[in-house]
């Protein structure tokens, strides 16, 4: 099969796959590595591989700018310590521990930059499912803050210790430590200024592309703009990203005024294409990870299956273990340390198990394997790359299936505190933007009734009194008013029933 008929197969196998697991009630994620799986097993010339650049190059970069655009900065700044700082410190901890047993313990002989590798994939994980269970209605939103920031910050330091893994891999050198830390500093600072720079340019350009479907093209522009960014400059692809997509989002509303920067119908349609990007480029890698699971198992060489498959219990296991650790520091931390005041010692060690249940390892850890050159600079084949294929799979699609079955049914069951929070705030959150609306004297599709919500509104996540979903869901709606209203008052519209 050439390259044109596989990626067609690809592309129009996933919908489907997608679909047939919804009916029969799997995880998505789990159909498609079975089909993935499914379609190796099928005899025949091997599978095609996936080159290590074009895996960083063209998946990385709009999965982590789809899931940062949906956040605002606001979430970072109030929960720096709970979030940020601990995330750090959670990602750093599961790198060294991972990368630690394994070399020493689990695959007795691993090579330390495979061991690396290995504590990177595993220190990657995302909310998705988190958010796909409704958890938000049964913990405190603080919590669930807590949990997305701290899944930006393991971002930004797993693909940092991946670039200098591979560095060390091409190189067949390891940088000084002093070297090492004068790279990272100048990669995070200078990534950070590039992002900001290249938030800044598209919504300029944005400002001035005119219809929706043009405004989303400029907007798919931007996460592979940092990438190219990331890539000549030698800069962090995680910071450049995550602060440009952070950029985008902060400037979307026009604080002092309200105005938005663009259409109504280009932030609706930009929502949903970001959310059908992510879905697909999670499902093609799930997908690609099965494909390659036949080969891989079959060049394991002198590893036998049973020790890969003992590995990735031992990391599950030790990286839960990790995540409880940090998430219980976490909840003596402000501010989420006063959102559990209420729950006591149990309720606190209920919301860290919590926390560390709704931390399934991320799609973006089978990019780290995939991205692993398949020889050494002098040509040597690097034989522990369908290993840690194996073992990297095992661990993600492990910490799915488990935590993904259970995680509903556990957020429900702890009882905490932030039952009905949600609610609450988004309720209180719509009673401030009418207001709003009637100081002006404006109804809620004029201009400036509108302008007054979004105020009133940004004014409330502001000050940490409504959170990053509510405040999306509810901008939205006033983007579906203002839609419906043009559409009403546009000339080819019918008129209005008597």
């Amino acid at each position: 099969m050439g390259a044109v008929e596989f990626v067609a197969l690809l592309l129009a196998g996933v919908g489907p796959v997608l679909a047939l697991a919804r009916w029969l009630r799997l995880p998505p994620t789990i159909a498609l590595f079975g089909a993935g799986l499914a379609a190796g097993l099928i005899p025949g010339p091997a599978p095609m591989s996936v080159d290590p650049d074009l895996a960083i190059g063209l998946f990385l970069p709009p999965i982590i700018y789809a899931g940062t655009v949906r956040a605002t900065p606001q979430l970072l700044r109030h929960v720096l310590l709970p979030g940020v700082i601990t995330g750090v410190a959670v990602a750093l901890t599961t790198i060294l521990a991972v990368a630690g047993s394994a070399h020493w313990v689990l695959l007795p002989g691993l090579s330390w930059t495979g061991a690396v590798l290995l504590g990177v994939t595993a220190s990657l994980f995302d909310t998705r499912l988190f958010q796909e269970a409704d958890a938000h209605p049964h913990v405190p939103r603080t919590l669930a803050d807590a949990l997305k920031a701290r899944e930006m910050a393991s971002r930004i330091v797993a693909l940092t210790a991946l670039a200098l893994a591979l560095s060390t891999l091409r190189q067949n050198e390891a940088p000084a430590f002093g070297e090492a830390a004068l790279t990272i500093s100048w990669q995070w600072l200078g990534s950070a200024l590039a992002g900001m720079a290249i938030g800044r340019s598209v919504l300029w350009l944005r400002d001035r592309a005119g219809p929706a479907p043009i405004e989303i093209a400029v907007s798919l522009a931007t996460p592979y703009l940092g990438a190219l960014a990331a890539r000549g400059l030698g800069l962090s692809l995680a910071v450049v990203v995550i602060t440009a997509a952070l950029t985008v989002s902060a400037a979307r509303v026009n604080r002092e005024t309200g105005e938005a920067r663009s259409s109504a119908e280009a932030r609706i349609s930009a929502m949903a294409f970001w959310e059908e990007a992510s879905l697909l480029l999670s499902s093609v890698l799930f997908f690609l990870a099965g494909l390659g699971l036949p080969g891989a198992l079959g060049g394991l060489g002198n590893w036998p299956v049973w020790r890969a498959v003992a590995a990735v219990a031992g990391i599950l296991a030790l990286v839960l273990g990790i995540q409880w650790v940090g998430s219980l520091a976490s909840t003596r931390l402000p501010p989420l340390r006063e959102a559990l005041t209420e729950e006591g010692a149990s309720g606190r060690m209920t919301a860290a198990g919590v926390m560390a249940w709704a931390s399934t390892r991320s799609v973006i850890g089978l990019v780290v394997v995939l991205s692993v050159p398949a020889a050494w600079p002098d040509g040597r084949p690097f034989a522990e790359r369908e290993l840690l294929l194996v073992v990297a799979s095992g661990v993600i699609l492990g910490s799915v299936l488990l935590q993904g079955l259970t995680l509903r049914r556990i957020i429900q069951g702890a009882k905490l505190s932030g039952r009905g929070q949600a609610k609450r705030e988004e309720d209180r959150a719509r009673q401030v933007a009418t207001d709003a609306r009637h100081e002006v004297g404006k109804d809620a599709v004029h201009p400036e009734g509108l302008a007054a919500e979004r105020r009133a509104l940004l004014g409330l996540r502001e000050h940490d009194e409504l959170g990053d979903e509510a405040l999306r869901r509810l901008l939205r709606e006033a983007d579906l008013r203002k839609r419906a209203s043009e559409s009403d008052a546009s000339p080819g519209a019918a008129p209005p029933n008597p």
